[in-house]
């Protein structure tokens, strides 16, 4: 099997959707691209396989080279194509040329259930195959930096994400006050805004600057942001955490997110907070907070009790292993393309 996977490098949904998978599938022949023209298609393709489009082409051109060269275009939809309101891209995203990708597929992948439906108003040919991690190789092992070498001891709580979830971590604001105000938090506590950048558009910045107020309850609680990094590295964020949150509002756009976050966390065995909404539901062993009191009572308790981190961390990434393992969801990967080339 001959596999083009068309990308943007430093991408973190191309690394997890594309690059990650198809280089540990064994026995396919895969060229990563960022780009299509006739050299590369020259070089005979059973699949060409992008992520929601692919960027500075019109779908009239890839259509064209699909007659031409006879392959079958997979389109890997990770994420709603209608965003909300306040999200940073709302009014520059590609929402119908996303959908008209979907029509023109031969094969449509997703995560889960709830984007699949919504996937089908498009194209019925859609197959589900959810985010999956090689746990225990690569940098998705086990092992984490104390936190005696890096904060004398105490709990380090990690946020790690991107710009677009300013409003997500507005729920954190009333929590965090609270927490900021009791000694006791304050000094047995470290907090880390992983991902934080201080360039590019004014924007941008801005928003950076208002999360990490919010995420330092205005600087009143220890802690420090890290610089984004490439996803081939951005494991490292998690080796200095021993507990991770995910706040997320509920909305019809982060429903049809997937459950990473909570991999990941599974990945080096930590607990991890998340708000009680898709797509976390599904996740028996994260800490599903309903409101500000739960996160305040949860960190608490989890700051109190090295027994608790240590069952949720554990009992999480058993769970994990066993239903997001990739060995085993490539095993279906490749069963379903098996079948779409047939």
């Amino acid at each position: 099997m001959r596999i083009l996977s068309v990308q943007q490098p430093g991408n973190g949904v191309a690394y997890h959707r594309q690059w990650l998978p198809l280089m540990e599938m064994p026995d396919v022949a895969v060229l990563f691209a960022d780009f299509l023209n006739d050299e590369v298609m020259q070089r005979g393709w059973d699949i060409v396989l992008i992520n929601r489009h692919i960027p500075g082409m019109e779908l009239e051109t890839l259509l064209e080279y699909r007659k031409r060269y006879g392959f079958k275009l997979v389109v890997d939809i990770d994420d709603y194509w209608h965003l909300d309101p306040w999200h940073i891209l709302y009014h520059s995203y590609p929402t119908k040329k996303i959908i008209d990708h979907i029509k023109a597929a031969d094969l449509v992948t997703c995560t889960h259930e709830r984007l699949r439906k919504a996937i089908r108003e498009y194209n019925k040919a859609v197959e589900i195959i959810p985010n999956a991690l090689p746990y225990d190789r690569g940098q998705f092992h086990a092992e984490r930096i104390k936190s005696e070498d890096v904060t004398k001891g105490r709990l380090r709580i990690s946020y790690i994400g991107s710009v677009t979830h300013e409003k997500d971590m507005e729920l954190l604001r009333g929590p965090w006050k609270r927490l900021a105000s009791e000694q006791y938090i304050r000094e047995r506590t470290h907090f880390i805004l992983c991902g934080f950048s201080d360039g590019g558009p004014r924007p941008v910045v801005e928003a950076w600057r208002r999360m990490l107020s919010v995420y330092l309850s205005g600087f009143k609680l220890e802690g420090y942001a890290r610089a984004p990094i490439e996803p081939e590295q951005y494991m490292a964020f998690y080796c200095e955490a021993d507990a991770v949150v995910a706040p997320l509002v509920d909305s019809r756009f982060n429903m049809m997110k997937s459950n990473l976050k909570v991999l990941e966390a599974a990945a080096k065995r930590i607990p991890v907070l998340v708000s009680a909404v898709h797509p976390y539901l599904d996740s028996p062993y994260a800490i599903h907070c309903k409101s500000g009191i739960d996160w305040v009572r949860n960190i608490r308790e989890l700051v109190k009790s090295k027994n608790m981190r240590e069952d949720f961390g554990m009992e999480n990434a058993v769970w994990a292993r066993v239903y997001f393992h990739l060995d085993n969801w490539n095993k279906y990967r490749r069963h379903v393309y098996d079948k779409l080339i047939a």
